[in-house]
């Protein structure tokens, strides 16, 4: 962080580094999740200008909240727990927020970084999804290759089972 920035409009913040965050995905990723939830609540306070009480301080014409400038923000490690599994996000890394010389609002930091995190995981936990249902077609596909080329020899497999009983 540049220290004199704290006695300017405008915070520059040279590096900030997330290690190993752990976030649980609840939902569908493909349809309503709390992450999405989540998202849309950032938003929303985004639009409306920031928190209550950021709205009272500009009412009261108290002085505005100070911008932001992150120069390099990066998410590392970070895992996922979705439905009893564990997946592991890639890097997230963001550069330049709040670089030109308004700056960037702290809600809006927040939405540009939560936006990020939540496009990963729907990506990654869409493609977990994906790979299983891959992986359980490959798995019916050769036990129907198996089963097909042995399928002659099957109805003699399972002997009289299906055969009427005389007694």
């Amino acid at each position: 962080m540049n220290p004199f920035s704290v006695l300017s409009d405008k915070i520059v913040i040279h590096s900030v580094h997330v290690e190993a965050p752990e976030i649980t995905f609840e939902g569908n990723p493909f349809s309503g999740n709390n992450l999405s939830t989540i998202m849309k609540n950032v938003n929303s306070a985004a639009k409306s200008g920031g928190p209550a009480a950021t709205n009272a301080a500009s009412k009261t014409g108290a002085k505005p909240a100070r911008k932001l400038e992150v120069d390099d923000f990066l998410i590392t490690g970070a895992k996922v727990n979705f439905n009893g599994t564990t997946l592991t996000l890639p890097n997230i890394h963001l550069t330049n927020l709040g670089t030109g010389s308004d700056g960037i609002t702290a809600a809006d930091l927040t939405r540009r970084v939560l936006e990020a995190i939540t496009t990963t995981t729907i990506k990654t936990v869409a493609s977990s999804a994906t790979d299983v249902g891959k992986s359980a077609e490959k798995v019916g596909k050769d036990l129907g290759k198996s089963l097909g080329s042995n399928a002659s020899g099957f109805p003699k497999s399972l002997g009289g089972l299906f055969k009427k009983s005389t007694n």
